[in-house]
C-alpha cells in the first residue's frame, strides 16, 4: 500500500499538469479552512480586542462588516505564501496566482478601509447626535481617494510594472480626467466649503425659493444634499447649489429662541381722529382694555389736558390704539421684551393706513408659533371699535349688492323747492 503511495507520488511530481492540479486543490482547500476559521474565530477578536463591542450577533452590525473583510484577505494571503512554499511549480502559474492574489488583496483592503469609514461616521452621528457637524463628505472624498490609489496599484499588478509609472503616464489623459470628474471636483469643492463654514448641518431647516423646497436637511453627502419636504416628499439638492444660489437656512432662529412676526393690518384712515375726554373716559371703563401703564396715561391726559389741549397735543385714536397695542405685547409671555418689540405705521396705500406689528414670539416651533400670531391679530382686529377705529376691508359682492338695492332717501321740501 505505501508503495503504491509513494509510486502515485513519483508519478504526480513527474506529471506537470496533475502537479499542478494538485497543488491547486491544496491551495484552495488551505483557503477555504482559514476562511472558517477567521468567521467563527476572528469575530470574538474582533469584538473583543478592537472594537470593543459584546453586542449579539447581527450581520449589519460594525464588528460582522470587519470580521467579514478580514476573513476575506487571510485566506488570499494563505494561498499567496503557500504558493511560495510549493516547489517545482510552473512560472507562468506561479506567476498567475500570485497576481490574483495580489489583485484580491488589494480590492479586499480597499472595501475594509471603506467600510471602516463607514464605521467612523456611524460613530461620530452615534456620539454627537443626528444634528453634528456632517463629515460624510470628507469620507467619501477618502473613499474616492483609497478606490484611485487601489485602481493604480492593481492596474500595475496585472501589468507587472511599477506603480510610479502608471502614475507618470496618467498625466497624458488628465485633461480627460478632469473632464470626467469635473462634477465630482466641483462637489468637493463645495462640500469643503459648506462644511468648514458651517452653515448647513443635518437637521437643519433650509428653503430655497428657486426649487420650491422647503424641509429638514437629513443626509450632507459629497455630492448631494437631501432635504425631506414638509410635505413628506425629498428633494436632492447638488452641493455646489449651496455656493451659488440663494437659501435661507432657519436653524438660527430656533437657536435664538425667538420668531419673528412682522405683519401688517390696515386701518380705515377716514376713521381716525383727534382723541377727547369722552374717548378716554369710555376707554378706562372697557374691562379688556385695562392695562395698568396704559391706565395711568389715560388717566394723566384726562387731568391736565381738555379736549383743545389734546387736539394741541396731537393726540389721536390711533396714536392711542398704538401705545395699547405695545403694552398689550409687552405683557403677552410668549412675546420676548429682550428682542425688537415695534408697533409702527408704514406708508399709506389704496387700501387705508398699515399698522406693522414687528415682535419675537418665544415658540419658534409652526403650530405654536401660528397660534401665537392669530391669537395676537385675532384680539387685534376684536379691540380696534373701543377706540372709535375701522379695519380696512374692500367692498364684497354682498356689499355691492346692498347699495345697489338700497332705498334712496326722500328729499327735504327745502331742498325740492330749491
Amino acid at each position: 500500500m505505501m508503495h503504491d503511495l509513494l509510486s502515485l507520488w513519483d508519478w504526480v511530481q513527474s506529471n506537470t499538469l496533475a502537479f499542478s492540479l494538485l497543488a491547486i486543490v491544496v491551495m484552495l482547500l488551505a483557503g477555504f479552512l482559514t476562511s472558517l476559521i477567521c468567521k467563527y474565530f476572528l469575530l470574538g477578536i474582533v469584538r473583543r480586542f478592537i472594537l470593543h463591542s459584546h453586542k449579539k450577533h447581527d450581520p449589519l452590525d460594525k464588528d460582522m462588516r470587519v470580521a467579514r473583510r478580514l476573513a476575506h484577505i487571510v485566506p488570499v494571503i494563505t494561498v499567496y505564501f503557500l504558493s511560495r512554499i510549493i516547489q517545482g511549480l510552473p512560472p507562468g502559474l506561479l506567476d498567475a496566482i500570485r497576481t490574483i492574489c495580489g489583485v484580491l488583496f488589494i480590492i479586499n483592503c480597499t472595501m475594509l478601509i471603506n467600510e471602516l469609514l463607514d464605521i467612523t461616521n456611524s460613530a461620530h452621528m452615534r456620539k454627537h447626535g443626528e444634528k453634528a457637524h456632517s463629515i460624510k463628505g470628507y469620507l467619501q472624498i477618502g473613499k474616492i481617494i483609497v478606490s484611485s490609489v487601489a485602481t493604480i496599484l492593481v492596474i500595475a499588478t496585472l501589468s507587472n510594472k511599477s506603480p510610479v509609472i502608471i502614475i507618470s503616464s496618467l498625466g497624458a489623459v488628465a485633461a480627460v480626467l478632469m473632464l470626467v470628474f469635473q462634477h465630482t471636483l466641483t462637489s468637493l469643492v463645495a462640500n469643503i466649503q459648506v462644511s468648514s463654514s458651517n452653515v448647513l448641518k443635518v437637521g437643519d431647516w433650509v428653503e430655497m425659493p428657486q426649487g420650491n423646497i422647503s424641509g429638514e436637511v437629513i443626509d450632507i453627502a459629497l455630492h448631494t444634499v437631501t432635504i425631506r419636504n414638509w410635505d413628506n416628499t425629498l428633494s436632492r439638492v447638488p452641493t455646489k447649489n449651496f455656493i451659488i444660489e440663494t437659501y435661507t437656512n432657519w436653524q438660527p432662529m430656533f437657536s435664538s429662541g425667538g420668531r419673528r412676526i412682522k405683519r401688517s393690518f390696515f386701518i380705515d384712515q377716514s376713521s381716525i381722529t383727534f382723541a377727547n375726554n369722552l374717548l378716554l373716559a369710555r376707554l378706562k371703563t372697557v374691562s379688556p382694555l385695562k392695562f395698568a401703564a396704559l391706565s395711568d396715561y389715560l388717566q394723566q391726559k384726562m387731568d391736565t389736558l381738555s379736549d383743545e389741549q389734546l387736539i394741541e397735543h396731537g393726540i389721536t385714536n390711533l396714536g392711542l390704539y398704538r401705545k395699547y397695542l405695545l403694552e398689550y405685547l409687552k405683557g403677552r409671555d410668549d412675546i420676548r421684551n429682550d428682542m425688537y418689540l415695534v408697533v409702527r405705521q408704514l406708508s399709506p396705500t389704496a387700501e387705508g393706513l398699515p399698522i406693522e406689528v414687528y415682535c419675537f414670539t418665544s415658540k419658534v416651533f409652526w403650530a405654536d408659533y401660528e397660534e401665537t400670531q392669530s391669537e395676537i391679530f385675532e384680539y387685534m382686529y376684536a379691540t380696534t371699535r373701543y377706540f372709535a377705529l375701522g379695519v380696512y376691508q374692500k367692498p364684497s359682492g354682498i356689499d355691492m349688492n346692498t347699495m345697489m338695492h338700497r332705498k334712496p332717501r326722500p328729499l327735504s321740501s327745502g331742498a325740492a323747492d330749491g
